[in-house]
């Protein structure tokens, strides 16, 4: 009976999961979209360390789980519309880093503050309660991730090589 709760349980937390991730997903895609950018170029963007150190074009893909031919393509975009730029490492003219530009810096501040906005007035919506639940819950789960070690994905990365492809979506670019 007990695994029978366990499973009850899991599927109730991933259906929550689930529904939540939509709204996040549906209200990044009205931010990107307003912008005139793909969904990759949302994303890359704003994984982009807004102190402007910058990033390299591996390290980005290996944040966002694509090849660094795609994001290099990405960030070729980006550049044409001035919201990133490539800078040389002065020692090592090997390396690059991604650095987000002013414009780009403007996107993402626009970006983070409409989604901070977004989450604080669904989660105002809430019981006190309710909220330190949330709050508990997914540090615990944050936790538990962590002292796993592991990606979320069952191995899978391991399993096909250690890369997962991802997920392609079939819209396109507003602007290229």
């Amino acid at each position: 009976m007990k695994r029978k709760e366990g499973s009850a349980e899991v599927t109730r937390f991933l259906d929550a999961w689930f529904a939540v991730r939509q709204v996040i997903q549906a209200a990044n895609f009205n931010r990107f979209h307003g912008a005139g950018l793909s969904a990759t170029q949302f994303m890359t963007l704003n994984l982009l360390p807004p102190d402007g150190k910058g990033i390299a074009i591996g390290e980005l893909a290996r944040r966002m789980n694509l090849r660094p031919a795609t994001v290099a393509k990405t960030i070729d975009s980006l550049e044409a519309r001035e919201m990133v730029a490539r800078i040389r490492d002065t020692f090592d003219r090997r390396s690059v880093l991604i650095r987000v530009t002013r414009a780009g810096k403007k996107l993402q501040n626009a970006a983070h503050g409409q989604f901070q906005a977004q989450i604080e007035n669904l989660f105002k919506t809430m019981t006190s309660r309710e909220r330190q639940g949330l709050i508990d819950g997914l540090e615990s789960l944050a936790r538990a991730a962590a002292s796993q070690n592991e990606p979320l994905d069952g191995g899978l990365t391991r399993a096909i090589g250690g890369v997962l492809p991802a997920a392609r979506s079939g819209r396109r670019s507003p602007r290229g």
